[in-house]
């Protein structure tokens, strides 16, 4: 998985729950293990003209799927 390290308040990110030490364990049902993989994952769904790709968190001891949107442009 990839640790997130810094959350922008107010983001897309922080308004879905996602805190530092979370992993991100899986973006659009692959399994990811470093940054490039989850910039990757979601340019992929850019490209694909998707809104959102839904993302796998372990937050401590518990994991969860979170549809996180994706911009255009």
């Amino acid at each position: 998985g990839v640790v997130v390290t810094d959350v922008e308040p107010n983001s897309p990110s922080a308004e879905r729950g996602f805190k530092e030490g979370d992993v991100i364990l899986e973006v659009a049902g692959k399994m990811v293990a470093t940054p490039g993989e989850v910039r990757d994952a979601i340019a992929t769904a850019r490209n694909e003209n998707k809104n959102s790709v839904l993302v796998r968190v372990r937050s401590g001891e518990s994991s969860r799927f979170v549809a996180m949107p994706v911009a255009k442009g």
